[in-house]
């Protein structure tokens, strides 16, 4: 028994920190894009997301895979008799591969950055992209720490880290913009030196995170240090790669989905004959208005994602029944969590799309007005692109790395054939991104869930336990908010106002809480199965 609270309980304060960094972080990127849109208007923001967008690919590249195989690896060494030095011989080769990975990152995005630029049809991005390629160096570091700690499942680090990346692009982003912008600067070199916060702020999180471990060190057994043998730091790097390869190139693959977006939008527009700046500011509503919003649930499931491959790891390495019950236990949790917050967001998101929008980015009524449809449509693939994150981390976790690339391969191909044809048709336009986007998400999740059902079937909730994991939340979300919608009719609330938008948010979140904590009154807990094979086909 102490041993299963020692698993869960670790596991959901390591959710608890890095979802409160996580929320804290949208905040802040929240607050930097409404005066940044002021600054720099929606066809500026399409050179600073063009920017974004491609550092965030190379970041993916280089950064995905390794901090989950450190992760894993730290974990696992958790048992051994020299913990602390396999640990530590851990990082050193793992940061080795990051600083190598950075540095070539760094020295493609800026190299490249013209034609880059000229591949995706936005010559203005170019100046952007070789302002942040440092980041990408950073960011690798950075990566580096974080796998070091989420591997001895200290989350707060991570946690940290984010929001002071965050709070360096907010603070210094801006103020870099506002220079340039009194300097007499253009729209794309504006956007440049606004992109330049989040490389400083970067830097300041290595900085944190190299004195955290420092001190984190010293007071975990600092006297066991690594000996030089180079054979062993081969062997880690052989046990990291066949980790990280396969998750590296599905988290690739799903940036590559962003790519699509960009690469799409940009040339299917300019194909059916709207010029280059139009199509450059429809991008920027979109990738400015509605991607940060949808995109908000995702990264918060990521904090239920990050401390599930480690601590699934931990559980099935035991190779006995009690470490499978916490292996249901640790899944049971991160599937109840995402879907408990995914369903209600996408219901209200999608009902009230003008008033959040209105609430962040009143002072443009007309990219208000055009980003309304898109909001409402993408926000129904909110739930699916939480489970995405999730059941990925749940076959990583399991030692299936490799099954969620193929899923995200066939989500994107389909992705890319949907938005091409969307994308073209006059009367579908625009909306042809966010539709795709829905097809796309959809289908990896089913992919995912088949691998999970057929590859670990002993893990998953039984169906009636799953599909009431769907169906509260469902009806609870679906009931506060048209409680909310009908009280707003009855009231005469048919306007727009900040003070309107704030009391639908709060009542909706409170109606709906309400429900939550009632229900829990009930026992939720699913009992262990016995007599079952969990790893049929290993």
């Amino acid at each position: 028994m102490n041993q299963k609270k020692k698993f869960t309980g670790g596991f959901l304060g390591g959710v608890s920190a890095l979802t409160i960094s996580a929320l804290a972080v949208k905040i802040i990127g929240l607050l930097y894009r409404i005066p940044m849109l002021s600054c720099l208007g929606t066809e500026g923001m399409g050179y600073f997301n063009t920017a974004y967008e491609l550092y965030a690919l190379f970041c993916v590249i280089a950064t995905a895979g390794l901090p989950v195989a450190m992760s894993v690896l730290i974990s696992a060494s958790e048992a051994a008799t020299y913990q602390n030095r396999e640990a530590q011989r851990i990082f050193h080769v793992s940061i080795a591969a990051f600083f190598v990975l950075g540095i070539m990152g760094m020295l493609l995005l800026y190299g490249f950055s013209d034609a880059l630029a000229a591949l995706f049809k936005n010559s203005g991005a170019a100046a952007g992209m070789r302002m942040i390629s440092p980041t990408v160096l950073l960011i690798c570091l950075s990566s580096a720490f974080r796998g070091y700690f989420q591997g001895k499942r200290h989350m707060i680090p991570t946690a940290v880290s984010q929001v002071i990346e965050a709070s360096g692009k907010l603070i210094l982003g801006l103020l870099f913009a506002w220079l340039a912008q009194r300097r007499g600067c253009g729209l794309p070199e504006t956007a440049a030196f606004a992109v330049l916060g989040l490389t400083l702020g970067t830097g300041i999180s290595v900085v944190y995170l190299w004195i955290h471990k420092l001190f984190f060190d010293a007071s975990h057994s600092s006297q066991n240090w690594p000996t030089k043998d180079f054979r062993a730091s081969l062997d880690i790097l052989a046990r990291l790669l066949k980790t990280a390869i396969p998750v590296t190139l599905g988290a690739a693959v799903l940036s590559m989905t962003k790519v699509v977006d960009l690469a799409l939008i940009l040339r299917r527009l300019q194909a059916v004959g709207i010029d280059e700046a139009s199509a450059n500011a429809l991008y920027g509503c979109y990738s400015t208005l509605v991607l940060p919003l949808f995109h908000m649930l995702p990264t918060l499931t990521t904090s239920i994602s990050l401390p599930t491959v480690p601590a699934l790891s931990a559980a099935l390495g035991q190779k006995n029944d009690e470490g499978i019950a916490h292996a249901r236990t640790i899944i049971q949790s991160a599937l109840r969590l995402t879907l408990l917050i995914a369903i209600p967001a996408a219901i209200g998101l999608s009902v009230f799309s003008e008033d959040v929008l209105t609430l962040l980015f009143g002072t443009r009524p007309e990219a208000v007005h055009t980003a309304t449809p898109w909001l409402t449509c993408i926000a129904w693939s909110v739930p699916m692109s939480c489970l995405i994150t999730v059941s990925s981390a749940l076959l990583q976790g399991a030692g299936y790395a490799s099954k969620p690339v193929i899923s995200l391969i066939c989500g994107t191909i389909a992705k890319a054939f949907s938005a091409y044809i969307l994308l073209g048709i006059p009367s579908v336009g625009m909306m042809g991104a966010p539709i795709s986007t829905l097809l796309c998400d959809g289908l990896i999740v089913v992919l995912n869930f088949v691998y999970i059902t057929r590859l670990v079937p002993g893990l998953l909730p039984e169906s009636k336990d799953f599909l009431g994991m769907i169906l509260f939340p469902l009806t609870a979300g679906g009931g506060a908010v048209a409680a909310v919608w009908m009280l707003r009719r009855c009231f005469g609330w048919q306007g727009i106002t900040p003070l309107h938008t704030i009391g639908t948010v709060l009542t909706v979140a409170c109606l709906y809480g309400t429900a939550v904590l009632l229900s829990m009154r009930r026992k939720t807990a699913i009992p262990p199965r016995g007599g079952e094979k969990i790893f049929p086909h290993k």
